[in-house]
């Protein structure tokens, strides 16, 4: 069965552009192996982020990401039976902040990255809207 799991995570020390890559290097090739895929923001501390594939294989991944050390309070937004991934271009997409992801912010009535005040139909429209722009 596929799945798709939306949760967002609070850093707990300011990400810089490397640690960001590092964590991206290592997604890509795991996420690759296990045929998971999705799509990752980060933003003012917060880590917004989709997975889709195999139920067994995304459980087992959402498990190890709730693990680390970089982030606490990791909040599971939706998780859900799919038929098909919409994520598929990416083994692990990222979308930093810029114009596009601002005015997404604000079409879901929003001026500031807050990934807790966003319903599971807003978090998953706002990563694809990240998505499709990339």
């Amino acid at each position: 069965m596929l799945v798709r799991l939306v949760y967002y995570s609070i850093a707990t020390r300011d990400m810089s552009l490397l640690d960001i890559q590092s964590i991206l290097e290592v997604a890509r090739a795991h996420n690759s192996s296990i045929n998971v895929c999705g799509m990752l923001c980060y933003e003012q501390k917060y880590f917004l982020q989709v997975l889709e594939g195999d139920r067994e294989d995304v459980n087992e991944l959402y498990l190890e990401i709730a693990d680390d050390p970089r982030h606490d309070q990791v909040v599971i937004i939706s998780y859900d039976a799919i038929t098909a991934p919409l994520f598929t271009d990416w083994n692990m997409g990222f979308a930093p902040a810029s114009d596009h992801f601002y005015r997404l912010l604000n079409e879901l009535g929003q001026n500031k990255f807050l990934p807790q005040e966003f319903s599971a139909e807003q978090a998953l429209s706002f990563l694809q809207g990240l998505s499709d722009y990339q």
